[in-house]
């Protein structure tokens, strides 16, 4: 999927663009309720969809974020943060309580060293095309 590749790709090109003051880093934004079931024009289906999220986040499931105020969370903290603070290792994630406030979790970037170099040939390759 285009997360995995993301991952893959996002500390090798840390390490080529952070010598001209660029980061790459990677924020994940959760689990967020959109209208994308409004096509349907079933208002209970997605009224549905809320209450089931909601419930998730009630046991305790931080990344069902819903709103795009708490999805955003990650996003700002790493537009905001000091570039000392940050790692390219790690995923940064959106997160809520269960009464809905935003906060930021960090985990180790699943990284595959080959599949990364891999990937980032093969988008030199396209660039010089």
């Amino acid at each position: 999927s285009s997360k995995f590749v993301i991952d893959q790709i996002a500390i090798p090109l840390d390490n080529r663009l952070s010598r001209k003051n660029v980061r790459c880093l990677v924020a994940e934004p959760g689990n967020v309720c959109s209208s994308f079931l409004a096509g349907l024009n079933i208002p209970l289906l997605d009224m549905l969809v809320m209450l089931v999220f909601m419930l998730m986040r009630l046991l305790g499931l931080r990344r069902f974020t819903i709103s795009a105020d708490c999805a955003s969370a990650a996003s700002v903290f790493l537009a905001l943060a000091p570039e000392a603070e940050l790692d390219p290792r790690l995923k940064y994630y959106s997160c809520a309580s269960r009464l809905g406030a935003p906060s930021v979790a960090t985990a180790p970037l699943d990284y595959v060293p080959e599949t990364g170099d891999f990937l980032i040939k093969k988008l030199d390759v396209l660039m010089n095309k």
